[in-house]
């Protein structure tokens, strides 16, 4: 446990390390609600569990491009709505590409913002409701908007902590999330 407790706090005091790089990986996990409109006869609103990978270039000290992976599925809210709506399984993902600009609060503190495509992937069952035999797939792509704002905590060794809400319209979906994340500069 002594062991442990040193590599924590050597790794979050550590001085050595003080010149960080234009390079950042991280994730996030989050929940959030989603809207499904645009089906005719059908209207689902629900929760949503996510998560987010990335990699991050800073080619300014507040500026870069962000190049990532998203995946939110259905959460229990959502399962049981899904007796009164006839909308199951509801899934999505994509990859994203955005700009990511900051605005420095103070030497660890900063607010972001992210602005870009991304290229996304939905499905669902459509049923009857109250669970007929009646059910269509479906499974649709397309190339949608992603944006983000959030507040980061970056540590002198390299490590961040993050908060971000996330609008992320795909197709008839329309995802908002709140995600919690982590990530390392190097």
């Amino acid at each position: 446990m002594r062991i442990l407790t040193l590599i924590v706090a050597g790794l979050l005091s550590c001085n050595t390390m003080a010149t960080q790089g234009d390079h950042i990986v991280g994730g996030t996990v989050g929940y959030g609600f989603n809207d499904l409109d645009g089906i005719e006869n059908y209207s689902s609103e629900g929760d949503n569990f996510v998560y987010d990978i990335y990699y991050r270039h800073m080619w300014h000290d507040n500026f870069g491009v962000e190049a990532g992976y998203f995946s939110g599925d259905a959460g229990l809210g959502t399962v049981l709505t899904s007796i009164f709506t006839g909308i199951k399984n509801v899934e999505y993902s994509g990859y994203r590409l955005t700009l990511h600009g900051e605005y420095i609060l103070s030497d660890r503190n900063r607010l972001y913002a992210k602005l870009g495509a991304s290229a996304n992937e939905l499905s669902y069952e459509r049923g009857s409701i109250f669970g007929s035999d009646e059910i269509s797939l479906s499974n649709e792509n397309n190339v949608d908007l992603y944006t983000a704002v959030g507040w980061e905590v970056r540590f002198h060794s390299g490590f961040g902590m993050n908060i971000e809400y996330q609008y992320i319209p795909i197709d008839e979906l329309t995802a908002q999330n709140v995600n919690f994340g982590i990530s390392y500069q190097f």
